[in-house]
C-alpha cells in the first residue's frame, strides 16, 4: 500500500486499520475519551527507549522545516496509542523487530543508538537502512496476487514499511499538518456546467462518465 496525499480521512483510517492489523478501527481511535487517555498513559506498548527511537525515526522521516514535523504533529504518541489499543500481536512483533534493526544499524555504523545520534547521522543511517529495507522481494509462496484494487508491496523488511507508512499517514491525518502544510482551495473559478440540467435530468450511477 502506497501513501497517497490525496486521501480523505476515511480512506486514511481504513488504511491504518490494515497497517496495524486491526479488525475494525472506530472513528475515535486516535482521540479516546479523557478517562481512557489517563488509563492508556499508564499502560503503553512502547518502552521509554522504544518511544525515543520511534520519535527519532519519525523526526528523521518528516523533520520540522517551514511546516510542522512529525514530532509537532504528535505522530510518535499516535503510533504508541495504536499499538497499545488496536494493533494485532503480529503487527506489534513486526514493528518491534523493525525498530530493533534500525537501532542495530545505528550501533554498527555509528557506535551509538539511533536516538542518540545527531540529525545528520540519523539521516545517513536511516537513508541506507531505508534503501535496503524497502528493496522489493518475490512474494512468499501462496501469497495473494496483487490486482488493481489491492496492491501489495513485498519488501525485505515489512515491519519497517509499516512504520514508514504509519508515520506518513498519521502525519497527514493530524490537524497540525493539515493546518501547516496542506492548502485548501474552495471551488476555484466560477461553476460552469458542461451538461445542461432540467427537471427531467437523471443522476449518474457510480462515479459518473469518464
Amino acid at each position: 500500500m502506497v501513501f497517497d496525499p490525496g486521501m480523505d480521512r476515511r480512506s486514511i483510517l481504513q488504511n491504518l486499520a490494515v497497517l496495524i492489523g486491526a479488525a475494525a478501527l472506530p472513528a475515535d481511535a486516535l482521540a479516546a475519551p479523557k478517562s481512557r487517555r489517563r488509563a492508556a498513559s499508564a499502560a503503553r506498548f512502547l518502552t521509554p527507549a522504544q518511544f525515543a527511537l520511534v520519535s527519532a525515526v519519525s523526526d528523521t522521516i518528516i523533520p520540522k522545516t517551514d511546516s510542522v514535523g512529525a514530532i509537532e504533529a504528535k505522530v510518535p504518541a499516535r503510533i504508541d496509542r495504536l499499538l497499545t489499543n488496536w494493533a494485532s500481536a503480529e503487527t506489534r512483533s513486526k514493528i518491534s523487530g523493525a525498530l530493533g534493526r534500525i537501532d542495530a544499524a545505528a550501533r554498527t555504523q555509528k557506535n551509538r543508538g539511533f536516538a542518540a545520534l545527531s540529525p545528520a547521522d540519523r539521516a545517513a543511517v536511516l537513508g541506507s537502512h531505508d534503501k535496503a529495507a524497502l528493496e522489493k522481494v518475490p512474494p512468499p509462496a501462496g501469497a495473494t496476487k496483487p490486482n488493481f484494487f489491492a496492491q501489495v508491496n513485498y519488501v525485505a523488511d515489512p515491519g519497517y514499511l509499516k512504520i514508514k507508512e504509519m508515520v506518513l499517514q498519521l502525519y497527514y491525518f493530524s490537524a497540525e499538518a493539515v493546518a501547516s502544510e496542506l492548502v485548501y482551495e474552495h471551488a476555484p473559478g466560477p461553476f460552469e456546467p458542461s451538461i445542461k440540467l432540467s427537471a427531467k435530468s437523471r443522476p449518474y450511477l457510480g462515479t459518473g462518465p469518464f
